[in-house]
């Protein structure tokens, strides 16, 4: 009996770290924002970076999850046919691009 008691004297501390996961998550999902809608005008630019790339260091901005991201670096490939681009090994979508700069 006297283990049984020690086993409910922590309980109220397991239940604190799945509360702290839970408040974790719940600020993740707060700040999220809506996906930024870009113009016409930058979807042609991004456009044009991407159709004329040499190989040049670019700059992305790109929206995942709720959230906005930037990443530098190199185009490692560009596929038209699932419409994506790998820059250091990350997958961007197309449609996930904000922005695009060399």
């Amino acid at each position: 009996m006297n283990a049984d008691r020690g086993m409910m004297k922590w309980m109220p501390y397991q239940s604190l770290v799945e509360q702290g996961t839970f408040l974790r998550r719940m600020r993740y999902e707060k700040n999220k924002i809506e996906r930024p809608r870009i113009s016409s005008e930058r979807a042609n630019d991004i456009n044009e970076i991407l159709t004329t790339y040499g190989g040049e260091e670019v700059k992305a901005r790109y929206y995942e999850d709720g959230y906005l991201f930037d990443l530098s670096g190199h185009i490692d490939k560009i596929d038209p046919v699932w419409h994506y681009l790998l820059i250091g090994g990350k997958k961007i979508q197309f449609v996930n691009l904000i922005n695009l700069e060399r």
